[in-house]
């Protein structure tokens, strides 16, 4: 049914460096009740020590930095996470507006040009991820709005069904 390929590139590799560049190591690891060599080491690709499952999640929670499970999910060549609990009817402008600046971002970056070094890469995929993140959580809201409202649903349903009549015609 699915068809998963584990990416060629060091996707998950490099969530993992920018996850350690971005947060303090040693704070963090008392918060995730952690030895703080431990966790530096299953951070660094280039030792024999790697985050498992609960690691992650631990780390995702402690933090709400999803960089290693979106780098994680890149890997399988999947789209960024998508945290489901932040989902708020009223939020629905903070999503659109949110997704909308990431993608100015993305615009100015690449109207500006220039070297595509390493940094700039990560700051580029962080932004994509961000914004569809938001539009997903907007696309999210709005549809629960609509199936939690009979009234609406049923007319939605009805227009939607009168539009695929008049299209076939």
């Amino acid at each position: 049914m699915f068809d998963y390929k584990v990416s060629k590139h060091r996707h998950f590799d490099e969530a993992c460096r920018a996850f350690a560049l971005r947060h303090n190591m040693a704070k963090l690891a008392e918060r995730a009740s952690m030895n703080v060599q431990t966790l530096r080491n299953k951070l660094n690709p280039e030792q024999p020590h790697q985050l498992t499952c609960v690691d992650v999640m631990r780390l995702t929670d402690e933090t709400e930095d999803p960089t290693i499970l979106d780098g994680w999910l890149e890997q399988m060549q999947c789209h960024p996470s998508v945290p489901l609990n932040e989902i708020a009817g009223e939020n629905i402008p903070v999503y659109v507006l949110n997704a909308t600046a990431e993608v100015g971002k993305l615009a100015a970056d690449t109207v500006a040009g220039g070297h595509m070094n390493m940094t700039r890469l990560a700051d580029f995929k962080r932004t994509v991820n961000s914004a569809v993140r938001c539009l997903t959580l907007a696309g999210i809201t709005m549809q629960a709005r609509v199936q939690s409202n009979p009234t609406l649903s049923s007319a939605v349903d009805a227009l939607t069904g009168i539009g695929a009549t008049f299209g076939m015609n």
